[in-house]
């Protein structure tokens, strides 16, 4: 099987069905958005945070948590990858081989956001927050099998593209996508140079995570403009071409098993957490939400993610709407 159809399965297709990893995938969000809260009490970041032109706000638009933005998807993605990206200091058993657990929870929560908000206009069921966990548990997947096995290794710029290719399986997915759309999506990601070979290691861990940021906005990008293509246009030689040159780009050793894919990568963070990690990453987390949100606010988002169950259920634009920040950017 082409390694790009078989990554382009697992994304459209594969069930998540493991509560394990469903609850790792909560931690790891709750983890970043945490980190997320602090990054915004950082100035020089929190100038990055905003639309790309000053006032193209997007009405309805997806959410940039703990802010007052509305912006499209894409611009979106890169202010959450901003906040989100930040290191953790102490979150060794979030770490992938090859990049962050955070790194492309940037793009799935701008993309669930903008989709619940237009599903519910147009009366439709939103996105729950478990497909946000599922499609976290997938990206993690897909970036540390392709770290460990295909040959990548453990550097600045692997990660940075493997967040991007394993955000532009998942958006696309997200979006709707099928195989044939995400494999499209997948082959303009692997070719995209991007800005992964432009980290500048005299700059330090900022210039990495402002990278991955935009990596995962063009990942929202090659994932909208993979979707106008397939309503436009058939498959054409060129096509199977950039199918052909982004699987040699991803390496050929991920592919020794028809489908390498599962819940290996969450299952192997879960193993490496232990309990004092949860409670430590919960009591950031309150921390940082009561730092940044009015006292009934925070005490109403800490109760939210204190009931897992009830936390995964909800559509995703109902969560996202609790951490709005008022008048803050």
């Amino acid at each position: 099987m082409s390694p790009i159809i078989a990554l382009a399965s697992y994304a459209a297709s594969f069930a998540i069905d493991s509560e394990s990893a469903i609850q790792t995938a909560r931690h790891c969000l709750i983890d970043a958005l945490a980190r997320g809260f602090e990054a915004l009490e950082d100035p020089g970041r929190a100038l990055l945070i905003g639309p790309l032109v000053p006032g193209a706000l997007m009405p309805g638009g997806a959410r940039v948590p703990g802010t007052s933005l509305e912006l499209d998807p894409a611009q979106a993605a890169f202010c959450t990858g901003v906040m989100l990206c930040r290191p953790g200091g102490g979150d060794h058993w979030l770490a992938l081989q090859c990049g962050d657990a955070a790194d492309s929870l940037g793009a799935i929560l701008s993309i669930a956001d903008y989709q619940a908000r237009k599903a519910t206009m147009e009366g439709q069921p939103p996105p729950k927050v478990r497909d946000v966990l599922s499609a976290a548990v997938k990206a993690l997947e897909i970036q540390g099998v392709l770290a460990l096995e295909g040959g990548h290794h453990n550097s600045e710029t692997a990660s940075i593209r493997l967040a991007r290719v394993a955000a532009t399986a998942v958006v696309t997915a997200q979006l709707g996508g099928k195989v044939g759309e995400i494999a499209e999506a997948l082959s303009y990601s692997c070719i995209d140079g991007g800005t992964a070979t432009a980290v500048d290691p005299e700059r330090g861990i900022e210039r990495r995570e402002w990278a991955t940021a935009d990596a995962i906005s063009r990942a929202v990008r090659h994932a909208c403009q993979a979707m106008a293509a397939a309503r436009s246009s058939a498959a054409t030689p060129l096509h199977a071409r950039n199918l052909e040159l982004a699987a040699r780009l991803l390496g050929p050793g991920a592919w020794s098993a028809p489908q390498p894919f599962g819940t290996r990568v969450i299952e192997q963070i879960a193993a490496r957490r232990s309990p004092q990690d949860v409670v430590e990453l919960t009591s950031r987390f309150q921390s940082a939400v009561d730092r940044r949100f009015p006292a009934r606010q925070a005490e109403r988002i800490k109760t939210l993610f204190a009931a897992p169950e009830r936390l995964s259920d909800l559509p995703v634009n109902e969560v996202l709407a609790t951490l709005v920040a008022n008048g803050s950017r």
